[in-house]
């Protein structure tokens, strides 16, 4: 499955770039259920669901730790150090392996996400 990631470059600017995980087929519940497929992209080792109503301008993120975000409900959008803007809406599911913490973000709309840190071994 693709996702969207926003990751540093050997700058340190990040950029918006795919992230590319495999997926299997396992069941789904009990037999005689159909089977699925499966994208397992690592432990979570926090989890926590964020509001904020629409506001000023993108500000740049102050947080140094990869993790993913799904956003609930509402419109936010990402803006990358060459500029290029990225909207998200309501099932999408970014990665951010930014650590440098220069991307911006701004809440279009009412938005609710939950954003969960991602392991790092």
């Amino acid at each position: 499955m693709k996702f969207r990631v926003i990751r540093s470059d050997e700058r340190r600017e990040p950029h918006f770039a795919v992230l590319d995980i495999p997926d299997r087929e396992v069941p789904f519940g009990p037999p005689l259920n159909p089977t699925g497929t499966m994208t397992d992209f690592g432990a979570v080792t926090a989890m926590f669901v964020f509001s904020v109503p629409p506001g000023p301008p993108c500000q740049p993120t102050t947080r140094r730790t990869p993790y993913v975000c799904i956003i609930l409900s509402g419109q936010d959008k990402v803006v990358t150090s060459d500029g290029e803007t990225r909207r998200f809406c309501p099932g999408d599911l970014p990665f951010c392996d930014d650590l440098t913490g220069w991307h911006a973000t701004g809440a279009i709309t009412d938005l609710v996400a939950a954003y969960g840190n991602r392991a790092t071994s």
